[in-house]
């Protein structure tokens, strides 16, 4: 990481705001093509479990195997100069990326904590599960082999 001064290292910080962002973003290699999509994810137990329709382009990507990289930014707020001079704003923000390798899970215990980690990501951990809508649906469970979390929290700049 270049700005050291920005470095999150505490895991137990890093998987807080992995927790508290609204979304991921994965990116994948199609051959020499970066390919991202942003979803909706789970944690539990040191994994992040996400899902997919069983058909399209992202699943057959996840199913060729490689490394993936997720994006989460529980936080960012723009910062805007007193004198409004367009070179002087900034950002404050937290970030995170996680690498490893997705594994596409069919075990109906892993799928049961994928659904689980899932809904309690939308804050509702307890919902009746659709089982219709599991059976149709392919879950991946990613265990980060790296994680990199940066923080920026620079004060608002002052006039002159």
């Amino acid at each position: 990481m270049r700005h050291k001064d920005r470095e999150v290292t505490d895991t137990g910080e890093i998987w807080a705001a992995v927790a508290a962002s609204p979304w991921m973003t994965v990116a994948l290699c199609d051959g020499d093509e970066p390919y991202a999509v942003p979803l909706s994810f789970g944690v539990a137990d040191g994994a992040i479990y996400f899902h997919s329709s069983r058909k399209g382009h992202k699943v057959e990507l996840l199913r060729r195997g490689g490394t993936a990289c997720c994006s989460f930014v529980p936080y960012a707020e723009v910062v805007r100069p007193p004198d409004g001079t367009g070179c002087r704003y900034s950002m404050r923000f937290t970030s995170v990326l996680a690498w490893g390798r997705p594994e596409e899970l069919h075990d109906p215990a892993d799928v049961a904590v994928a659904v689980r980690a899932l809904l309690s990501a939308v804050r509702d951990p307890d919902a009746p599960v659709n089982e219709a809508a599991v059976a149709k649906t392919a879950f991946f469970r990613l265990v980060p082999e790296r994680m990199t979390g940066a923080r920026y929290e620079k004060p608002a700049a002052s006039g002159g």
